[in-house]
């Protein structure tokens, strides 16, 4: 039997009328879900260390750090990260990114 490849296998959407309450176990659990599937569309390489690639990235909840050898390279990290949160429908705050 041939298991599914992860991110092939989707079931069909379902629409909802109400949200989860902020702090709600499962809204974590749906945010990271859709966070995991940003991160993946990215492109960006999430296996191994900085001293094996040029680009890595942490996650944690609602948390993303990226770290790159060189700036064009956490450039194009940054925006194609970008690209594909807003293509979930998500919002990269400004306000909160801290860039050094």
């Amino acid at each position: 039997m041939d298991l599914p490849i992860p991110g092939e296998c989707r079931s069909d959407p379902i629409s909802t009328t109400r949200g989860v309450r902020q702090g709600d176990g499962l809204a974590c659990l749906l945010f990271n879900i859709a966070l995991e599937e940003v991160i993946r569309d990215s492109g960006i390489q999430t296996r191994e260390t900085i001293f094996f690639k040029t680009v890595q990235m942490l996650a944690y909840a609602d948390d993303i750090d990226l770290m790159a050898r060189t700036i064009p390279g956490l450039s194009e990290a940054f925006l194609n990260l970008e690209k594909s949160a807003r293509n979930m429908g998500l919002v990269i705050n400004q306000e909160k990114t801290v860039y050094m």
